[in-house]
């Protein structure tokens, strides 16, 4: 049956009320008088002890941190202080040993001072800590101190090690003092392993390799000095070690062979025997020349690489260049006996002296001659010209002429020849000439753009069926001529079948040895070694005499800096007063260049002062010179085909053949080529250019019926000069337009067909009257040069313009004017097209 739910029901963890709770009862117990409550506090006490545990502890622990941070702080400023840039145990020797104590002083400090601020508690445990970790540092610096107290003492003795190797050097002249020197060295180096306790083997490594390695030096600083006293050194050293030797030696060896190669070069240009010959037994003793006979002291040699001209109290000579108590002396003046019918010399009256460029006297580019009794000369007429010369030369009382030595002479001497250049001529001439012409190999410049006439240097040439090792030694020495056809060198040698004349042949080019140019020569020049045929003798004798092939090129090649040397300090003198001069006589048309002072007449000589003569005359009857066309296209040429030749040319003959235009763009090749080489080159590469672009036009034109080369200097038609003169004109004024910059091949050909198109000159014809017109037919490029009562216009046939532009021409006219243009139309627009580009 249903019943009602209660309370028990539903709520079974509750407890019944006390009057439904079994185990009631009515007697009294503890609980019943308060126990409960005294536990309760009993617990409370309990708790509250605990409770100050746990503060403790949390007291405690702060302490340890804060004095862990403190700590941890020292500990880094001690590794950056230890280790750090500049740290103590980064120091080494001295200054370890020395800043010990105030490195201590300072992490003491610092120590404190991290302790700063701390509470007791953190105070005693940082105390505790750091001062184990200061210990621990201190233990460091003791054992670095210690240890850097001995790197001390290996430092100062290498100090005083290396201060008795630097004193051996400083004394390297003297042997005995070097010895000395050394030997403190030595006893340093002992002192040092008996304190640092090494073994008897590393005392005698480190013994030798201080004595070897001092002598080295020792020897290196003597090479400063001299090479062969360094190297004579070395070998005899007995210190060095076979490595240092030997390493040494090679070393040396490329200064030891240039000074001895100067020393020789000084040798021969004394007229002495090379004091090196490459000889085991002829190496060492000084040349006897560096011996005064008198005094017995040694004298200065004289530096063959020094670019002075200078000798007047050079050893005393003959007319023949002998030996007249002293030695013998390179650069002598030629014989008289083999060209006493040449020998001349101009009577040179005395002017008023005036400013101007001081220069030395002839005898300044060589030693004095001693006056010798000579028959007196017959006195010359004045400068004659190459041809002439070259031909009473090489054929006395014959009219044959020989076009190479007429290219010789007038590459040394110009187109009219000093007087005082005729001896010097004719004995260069006989030498070339004769069977000893192999002793002119060292003549003159060297040159890698010959011109006809300079000497060529041959081989030994291979004899034919005499076996494949056979030759001829001493090679020849000839006349260059040109090149034929398949490249080879034609070359003028002297014929064994008539003495006194000459043969043409033709020779590979790897048979070439070198090439040689006279440059200009005047009567300084002369007596330079290399241009006086006795000189070049002895010169080849001596040289023969070294027998090492190195020693013997470097000597060729000291000789050869010399003597170029000497020829351009003759030519730049030469060319400041020959300026001084031209200027002067500019500023003052009337100025008569006899009145110039003597020095510098003797400068210019009878030719120059003869061109400036006549410059002055014609400036004073009309007025500026006109330029020769061949005078200025030879210029041209020359500068074109080499430049560094063109930069010794002696401008001056050519003054009055150029006008002041001209004059001035062939003294600025000069210039450019003096100053800058590089750029000379490129200039010279941009006329050639130029020519070449030109060729095939002129050609097909018929210009060079009558010029056989295409850069040949001779009788080339006056119409090739003008049109080539004014096509550099075209470029010149291009590069002004232009802010200097050069012309491409397309700007420069459409110039060459601007300046070929075809024109009629209209003159007057006297033979009508006086006031008919002749017409003629020229080019535009002779428009220029149009007498002012001459006119010109453009004449182009229709058939004569290319056939493409022709028929563009043709189909632009029809469209800008509807109809098909005539013959003439078309060529006059062609005209104004050709020149509008």
């Amino acid at each position: 049956m249903p019943t009602v739910p209660t309370y028990q029901d539903t709520q079974a963890h509750v407890a019944l009320r006390p009057e439904y709770s079994e185990g009631f009862t009515v007697k009294a117990d503890a609980e019943a008088f308060g126990s409960a409550i005294g536990k309760g506090m009993q617990g409370l006490a309990t708790g509250m002890g605990a409770l100050g545990e746990a503060i403790v502890q949390v007291e405690q622990l702060d302490n340890a941190n804060a004095a862990k941070d403190s700590l941890t702080r020292f500990e880094d400023w001690k590794r950056e202080a230890s280790y750090g840039k500049g740290g103590y145990l980064t120091l080494t020797g001295r200054a370890a040993v020395e800043g010990r104590a105030a490195f201590e002083k300072l992490a003491e400090q610092k120590r404190a001072e991290f302790g700063k601020g701390l509470s007791p508690g953190a105070a005693r445990t940082y105390e505790e800590t750091s001062r184990a970790s200061m210990n621990s540092l201190l233990d460091v610096t003791i054992r670095h101190q210690a240890d850097q107290r001995k790197a001390w003492f290996a430092e100062t003795s290498q100090r005083s090690i290396q201060s008795a190797s630097d004193d051996a050097v400083a004394v390297y002249n003297d042997p005995a003092r070097v010895d000395a020197a050394i030997g403190k060295g030595v006893a340093g180096i002992e002192h040092q392993g008996r304190m640092q306790g090494w073994s008897p083997q590393e005392l005698d490594r480190q013994r030798t390799q201080y004595i070897s390695d001092t002598q080295k030096k020792v020897a290196l600083r003597m090479a400063e000095d001299s090479a062969i006293k360094a190297e004579e050194y070395a070998r005899t050293a007995p210190g060095l070690l076979p490595a240092a030797r030997t390493d040494i030696l090679k070393t040396l060896q490329t200064a030891v062979t240039d000074e001895k190669a100067r020393q020789n070069a000084t040798d021969i240009i004394a007229g002495l025997p090379p004091t090196y010959t490459g000889a085991p037994d002829a190496n060492g003793a000084p040349s006897p020349a560096a011996v005064d006979a008198g005094t017995g002291k040694q004298q200065p040699a004289v530096d063959p690489g020094r670019p002075t001209v200078a000798a007047g109290n050079g050893p005393q000579t003959d007319g023949s260049g002998s030996r007249t108590g002293a030695a013998r002396t390179l650069g002598a003046q030629p014989s008289a006996g083999r060209t006493e019918t040449l020998q001349t010399a101009g009577n040179r009256t005395a002017a008023p002296q005036t400013a101007g460029p001081q220069t030395a006297g002839p005898q300044a580019a060589g030693p004095q001659m001693s006056a010798a009794p000579r028959t007196p000369p017959r006195q010359p007429s004045g400068p004659e010209d190459f041809r002439t010369v070259a031909a009473a030369l090489a054929f006395p009382g014959k009219a044959k002429d020989d076009l190479a030595l007429a290219a010789f002479v007038k590459n040394a001497a110009g187109t009219t020849v000093d007087p005082s250049l005729q001896p010097w001529l004719a004995d260069v001439a006989a030498s070339l000439l004769s069977a000893d012409a192999a002793s002119l190999r060292h003549f003159g410049l060297p040159t890698q753009t010959p011109r006809p006439g300079d000497i060529v240097v041959l081989g030994p040439q291979q004899r034919k069926g005499a076996g494949s090792g056979s030759s001829n030694d001493k090679g020849q020495i000839g006349l260059f001529g040109g090149y034929d056809a398949d490249g080879n060198v034609l070359v003028r040698v002297p014929d064994t079948r008539r003495a006194g004349d000459m043969a043409l042949t033709a020779r590979p080019a790897n048979e070439v040895v070198a090439f040689r140019t006279s440059g200009t020569v005047d009567e300084k020049t002369t007596t330079l070694p290399n241009y006086n045929p006795e000189s070049l003798r002895r010169i080849e004798e001596s040289l023969n005499g070294i027998t090492s092939p190195a020693l013997r090129a470097a000597t060729e090649q000291q000789l050869s800096g010399y003597m170029i040397s000497q020829k351009k300090a003759i030519d730049a003198q030469r060319q400041q007063v020959q300026e001084w001069a031209n200027n002067q006589v500019i500023a003052d048309p009337a100025f008569d260049p006899t009145k110039l002072p003597v020095h510098i007449q003797q400068a210019i000589g009878p030719a120059g002062l003869l061109a400036l003569r006549d410059y002055k005359e014609k400036v004073r009857a009309y007025g500026q010179p006109v330029t020769d066309l061949q005078t200025l296209y030879d210029l041209q040429t020359e500068f074109a085909t080499d430049p560094a030749a063109f930069a010794q040319i002696d401008l001056l003959p050519y003054r009055s053949r150029l006008s002041d235009k001209d004059w001035e763009k062939a003294s600025g090749w000069r210039q450019t080529a003096l100053t800058d080489l590089r750029k000379a080159r490129l200039e010279s590469l941009d006329i050639n250019t130029a020519f070449e672009l030109a060729r095939p036009q002129l050609e097909a034109l018929g210009f060079f019926k009558d010029d056989p080369g295409f850069l040949t200097a001779s009788s080339v038609p006056a119409r090739v000069a003008l049109f080539r003169t004014t096509l550099l004109d075209q470029m010149d004024a291009f590069k002004e337009k232009n802010n200097g910059q050069n012309p491409s091949q397309s700007d420069i050909q459409k110039m060459i067909n601007r300046l070929l198109l075809p024109i009629v000159i209209t003159s007057p014809n006297p033979a009508y009257g006086g006031w008919d017109p002749g017409k003629s037919r020229g080019y535009l490029y002779q428009a220029n040069r149009l007498a002012d009562d001459e006119s010109y216009d453009i004449a182009v046939d229709y058939q004569d313009i290319p056939r493409d532009l022709r028929l563009a021409i043709e189909a632009d006219l029809t469209k800008k004017n509807g109809r098909k243009p005539s013959q003439d139309e078309i060529a006059r627009e062609y005209e104004l097209f050709m020149l509008d580009r």
